[in-house]
């Protein structure tokens, strides 16, 4: 009898090959999956912090400055909900406000930061 050649892999060597395989494209998937969700709350974030500017710069134009303002915003195909309400304390002669960024059916706002303008003389 003369010897076999080898003319390709065995089963075992296949399946080895499949399984490290599977490994490796589930921590692509986990890892696209994860950038994805960065990327939504970035883009997020941008929209919210240009909402809180816009709407801060319409109360700062604005006359008077009532101790709530709130509202709701479309933007990017979302709505938005914001709010605006003084602070108490801060430096003499200036009124802190502070603006808040939410998204439809979200609890926690996107962005919050304070906000601040003379006092009236």
């Amino acid at each position: 009898m003369t010897p076999r050649s080898a003319h390709g892999f065995t089963l075992l060597e296949v399946l080895i090959a499949l399984a490290i395989l599977a490994i490796l494209m589930t921590g692509l998937i986990q890892v696209a999956a994860h950038n994805t969700q960065n990327l939504r709350y970035l883009e997020n974030s941008l929209i919210a912090e240009q909402i809180a500017h816009n709407q801060w710069l319409a109360f700062g134009l604005n006359d008077d400055h009532p101790e709530q303002a709130d509202g709701w915003d479309t933007m990017a195909g979302r709505k938005w909900y914001w709010q605006i309400g003084r602070q108490s304390g801060g430096m003499p002669g200036v009124t802190t406000y502070r603006i808040k960024v939410f998204l439809e059916g979200e609890a926690s706002p996107y962005i919050d930061f304070p906000g601040y303008l003379p006092n009236a003389a």
